[in-house]
């Protein structure tokens, strides 16, 4: 698991994209829509075919003051 996890924090910071850890088992990472994150998905893949991780996507929206 930990050569998982050093491959996620690694291709995350090499595409300059956020990455936030809980522990050692949760990591939200910020995908901004300019950005080609096909490395991190295809390690993300990986590890979801072995069942050595969960994947779960979010569609968030930026905090606005408007309704």
């Amino acid at each position: 698991m930990t050569e998982t996890i050093n491959r996620i924090r690694t291709t995350a910071d090499a595409t300059g994209l956020l990455s936030e850890w809980s522990g050692d088992r949760h990591v939200a990472v910020d995908i901004p829509p300019e950005a080609h994150p096909s490395m991190l998905f295809d390690i993300m893949q990986r590890a979801v075919s072995e069942s050595r991780a969960f994947w779960e996507l979010a569609d968030a929206m930026p905090f606005s003051t408007q309704p």
